[in-house]
């Protein structure tokens, strides 16, 4: 007997958004994004020249970040803001990015987006830069997916979340999974170690991942390096059985939002 017609459209939607990639997709699937972009001028363009299922996060002080953003619009990348956030040990905050400051409110936060959004044209994403402090703060958190949201509804700005995970106690994509948002994370980071054998034994980690879980999302950076690598291991992906998708492929998909709480006093946080 046949699967009705309804039941196959049904399975094609929920394959789509990425919620079925482990239990029915025949091949693992891995997505990889390519953090940092807006800076370099000859790494940065050569990240272009990958394949083009590889997704750009562009930080929108870069000032390559509008030229950047347009030939991978054209090139039909996913492409997210990669928006500088407070981190403990290390950050860019001081100097070469505007971080967005955990005190803000939605709105505040809302209007740096829409300035990102001017900078990193036709973005249909938001990953952080850095962050490690600011991850961790439940109520900087909750302001920032509250504007993210804010965006959405006044603007029609609509925009996945995946979170770097640059931290266990990132608390991004749970705030924005609550908030109703298409949400990821990440699962490796490709060249914290620039070495070639570093770099081999990441990737090694990920197509394992995505081969026991379905899926799974690796960060990697504009480096000499992992260019290099990246230009080689795709081609051979099909040697792996292992299929490369854009990470707007591999999204939980959206959800009815929780009431957002202000914690000190346990209201609602009211939007237009």
């Amino acid at each position: 007997m046949g699967v009705p017609g309804g039941v196959r459209r049904v399975v094609a939607v929920l394959l789509a958004a990425g919620w079925l990639s482990g239990a029915i997709a025949d091949v693992p699937r891995i997505a990889v994004i390519i953090d940092d972009l807006g800076y370099l001028a000859v790494n940065d363009h050569d990240v272009l020249s990958l394949d083009r299922r590889i997704g750009v996060a562009i930080i929108p002080d870069g000032p390559l970040a509008p030229e950047l953003s347009r030939r991978a619009a054209d090139q039909q990348r996913d492409i997210l803001i990669h928006l500088p956030l407070s981190g403990v040990n290390h950050d860019n905050c001081e100097f070469a990015a505007t971080c967005v400051d955990p005190e803000w409110s939605p709105a505040r936060m809302a209007d740096h987006l829409r300035w990102a959004v001017g900078r990193v044209d036709r973005a249909v994403g938001i990953n952080n830069h850095q962050g490690s402090r600011f991850t961790s703060d439940d109520e900087a958190v909750r302001r920032l997916v509250a504007g993210i949201t804010l965006l959405e509804r006044i603007d029609g700005v609509d925009l996945f979340v995946v979170d770097s995970r640059t931290t266990p106690r990132s608390r991004l994509k749970k705030q924005a999974r609550q908030a109703g948002l298409a949400t990821a994370r990440r699962h490796v980071f490709l060249d914290h170690d620039r070495s070639p054998e570093a770099i081999e034994s990441a990737w090694q980690q990920l197509l394992d991942q995505a081969r026991q879980r379905g899926f799974a999302i690796a960060i990697g950076h504009p480096h000499r390096q992992t260019i290099e690598f990246l230009g080689q291991a795709v081609e051979k992906l099909g040697q792996e059985d292992v299929e490369l998708v854009p990470v707007s492929r591999l999204l939980r998909p959206r959800k009815t939002p929780e009431p957002i709480k202000h914690a000190e006093q346990g209201l609602p946080l009211t939007l237009p």
